[in-house]
């Protein structure tokens, strides 16, 4: 299907260890002539495939292949109740195999989180990976401030409050507004999107990455930070992710959600990588 012409929507079926697990919305944009292998795109907690709108369209020459994770956007909910890191990792495994078998992948936040637990598991799927400040925290002291915030925040999670945790676990990093205002479609499912991210997906507060495995992968992993995440916990981590996991670090435009900000200098920056 070229580029500029009706791009594919599907629902993509997802079988868990005890039947259908999630319909997961996928949206495949494959020029007239791609180059390489598909790109895969994984969002982050509080939004859905949308927020990648800028960077698909920054990178005309590859097949960009975007997906709402379960609980978001126009994906259904876990059909199952499993709500685990395995379960989203499987939903990736099942994008990757719907697209070819072997794919780049570029992963912002949480959607991070996801492919590196995939990663550990099933390393032929990646050819390479692009980790987007993943929220990591095996790395700090002990005594570090964000984890005093993420103890509030599940006290507030647990008081069902989540602007309460949303709050503590964003502004308190940094994350900061939006450089440009929030599009039609990102706004469609923004309530739900924020609801499943703070309470389905609290497993993101104990991710301890398996660096043996994702180094051992053979896989490269780009590691990467934004100028104006200096002072958050990501900077702070940034030494240990790297030397864990084995992978290259770079500095990319804004601060967390750069990717949706400065989508072409971030697309300029990852294609150069991904070649």
């Amino acid at each position: 299907m070229a580029r500029g012409s009706e791009h594919a929507h599907t629902l993509l079926g997802v079988t868990g260890e005890h039947g259908p697990s999630a319909r997961l919305f996928v949206r495949d944009e494959v020029p007239a002539r791609p180059e390489g292998l598909p790109l895969v795109l994984v969002h982050g907690a509080g939004v859905d495939s949308s927020f990648y709108d800028g960077l698909a369209t920054c990178m005309p020459a590859r097949r960009t292949v975007r997906y709402d994770r379960r609980g978001c956007g126009k994906s259904t909910d876990a059909l199952d109740g499993d709500w685990s890191l395995d379960a989203q990792a499987r939903d990736l495994a099942s994008v990757i195999r719907a697209v070819g078998g072997r794919a780049d992948v570029v992963a912002h936040s949480l959607g991070a989180v996801v492919a590196l637990r995939l990663l550990e598991r099933e390393p032929r799927l990646f050819r390479r990976l692009v980790a987007l400040e993943p929220p990591i925290f095996s790395g700090l002291d002990p005594d570090d401030e964000v984890f005093g915030n993420i103890g509030r925040a599940r006290k507030a999670l647990a008081r069902h409050r989540s602007s309460t945790a949303l709050y503590l676990t964003t502004q308190r990093e940094s994350i900061g507004e939006a450089v440009v205002p929030y599009s039609a479609r990102e706004l469609e499912h923004r309530e739900r999107n924020l609801q499943t991210s703070f309470s389905r997906e609290t497993w993101a507060f104990d991710y301890v990455p398996d660096c043996d495995a994702i180094r051992g992968s053979g896989v490269p992993v780009l590691l990467c930070i934004g100028r104006q995440s200096d002072g958050t916990y990501h900077a702070r981590n940034l030494d240990f992710l790297c030397q864990g996991l084995g992978a290259t670090p770079v500095v990319m435009p804004g601060g967390h959600n750069g990717v949706r900000d400065y989508p072409g200098e971030v697309a300029a920056a990852i294609q150069d990588w991904l070649r």
